[in-house]
């Protein structure tokens, strides 16, 4: 890992704190001598660096992550062709209502006009009906006095002869 040992012991901040650690800071020795080991570069002391531990944790993490996403990715990706073909078939379905929906409009308007012939089919019966009954009842008017005057007719060439 580049930049993981001594990459801070080799600056100047480095020196600074070291120097302060031995001149000037009131620390208990323990302290000052696991800070002067780890500054120095050895560990004589016991001190283990963790950060070989610390950057196999962070890759590790950084792997994890990395296929969480992945998945993530894929499982959206996923939902995304599936909201797709849904909303295809969607359509096509709200194409194929609606065509249903204008044909039965167009049959629902087709009996309202062929509803409106009929009702004035019906009033032009009941007036030729009228008419007829109308008709029918001069003609049994006339039929009864044309009766009576040929009964009459017959009654005088009964009489003539």
């Amino acid at each position: 890992e580049k930049g993981v040992t001594g990459g801070f012991l080799q600056t100047r901040s480095a020196s600074l704190v070291r120097s302060y650690v031995m001149e000037k800071a009131e620390l208990p020795d323990q302290s000052r001598q696991e800070v002067l080991a780890f500054l120095s570069g050895t560990q004589a002391q016991g001190y283990v660096p963790q950060s070989g531990e610390i950057i196999g944790i962070l890759k590790t993490i950084g792997d994890e992550m990395g296929q969480s996403l992945s998945e993530a990715t894929a499982t959206e990706t996923s939902a995304i062709q599936t909201y797709e073909a849904l909303m295809a078939a969607k359509s096509k379905e709200v194409e194929v209502l609606q065509s249903q929906i204008e044909d039965k409009m167009t049959r629902v308007g087709n009996l309202g006009v062929r509803i409106a012939e009929m009702g004035n089919d019906i009033e032009d019966t009941k007036e030729a009906l009228a008419e007829d009954q109308k008709f029918k009842q001069e003609l049994e008017a006339g039929c009864s006095t044309k009766e009576a005057e040929w009964e009459e007719v017959k009654k005088m060439r009964a009489e003539e002869l």
